[in-house]
């Protein structure tokens, strides 16, 4: 096992708890990682909204009577410790990359300033995860570090996990649904580069990855525009910004394993536009390869099931 991989495991420490829960703007997921048996109840009166500047949970009387019927559809409801999976717009998520001359002492202060600028908050103003992920070509041509940040507003991050302990849960774990739907491509034996491709609500998110691990992310609005046509914006990105997105400069074509989550694109439509953008068909990772029964499932269980994948 690698440096930067044992820094990847941390990020999921302590180890998920058999219950685990996924907060959506529809509704719950509450996932058993025992019995591979989930519960979904949706929210009434608008107890819980995404947001990354306000608190979520709007209405915590509602908000609790669904967590406590879904935790006893399942038979949890003695449960007391839990990990919970919040939407991208709760939870940010970037790949970060440190010049090779950046001090060891000042790595944190310079984490903490590129977290301030991506999210608009000062610093004692977030909540933050930081997983170093290894090495990573610089915009100045060196060797640098890539870092996996995952950031919350302190207050909302607060906010949320004191209503879950007013349950009485033990929330260990809070972490985006894209990096646990990222934890599935740890497990494949291909040797190829890896891209999953998530939709939450109107928002388009595209993760490169080597080997399991996050190689860059970047995320488009799709109200108002063509699914395809953002996709294919963003692999361009990728494409015109190699170096930095952790791509192979050797070749000028390159070969991806690719994991769709909701993405509201038929699989021929996906491969069309990776092809135009890297010259090479992707190798489709689909729903039944995972153990789901349809694109549906995989939607709603790849965040919580990918967790569970931790442990196993």
């Amino acid at each position: 096992m690698s440096v930067f991989e044992r820094f990847w495991q941390r990020l999921t420490a302590p180890l998920p708890s058999r219950a685990i829960c996924a907060l959506t703007s529809e509704g719950v997921v509450a996932f058993d990682r025992r019995s591979r048996q989930s519960a979904f109840r949706p929210w009434t009166e608008q107890a819980f909204q995404p947001g990354f500047d306000e608190e979520n949970v709007r209405r915590p009387d509602v908000f609790a009577a669904v967590l406590r019927d879904a935790a006893r559809a399942l038979g949890l409801s003695g449960e007391r410790r839990w990990s919970a999976l919040v939407p991208g717009a709760t939870a940010r998520t970037h790949v970060i990359t440190l010049e090779a001359a950046t001090p060891r002492q000042d790595v944190p202060e310079v984490i903490l300033w590129k977290a301030e600028r991506l999210t608009g908050l000062a610093g004692s103003d977030l909540w933050m995860t930081v997983a170093e992920l290894g090495p990573a070509s610089t915009a100045a041509g060196g060797a640098g570090k890539r870092f996996l940040l995952t950031a919350m507003n302190r207050r909302v991050a607060l906010d949320l996990q004191g209503h879950l302990q007013r349950l009485g849960w033990q929330p260990g774990l809070i972490l985006p649904r894209i990096v646990c739907e990222s934890l599935w491509l740890q497990r494949s034996p291909a040797q190829l580069d890896q891209m999953l491709i998530s939709v939450e609500e109107d928002t388009l998110a595209v993760m490169l990855l080597r080997r399991g691990f996050p190689l860059a992310i970047r995320t488009l609005p799709l109200a108002g525009e063509a699914p395809a046509e953002q996709l294919l914006r963003l692999l361009l990105f990728f494409r015109e910004h190699a170096a930095e997105s952790g791509l192979s400069l050797e070749t000028t074509q390159i070969r991806f394993e690719v994991l769709a989550v909701n993405a509201p694109l038929k699989t021929a439509e996906i491969s069309q536009c990776i092809v135009e953008t890297f010259g090479e068909a992707p190798r489709m990772v689909e729903p039944r390869q995972l153990g789901f029964a349809s694109a549906s499932e995989l939607s709603q269980l790849a965040g919580v099931a990918g967790l569970a994948l931790a442990t196993d």
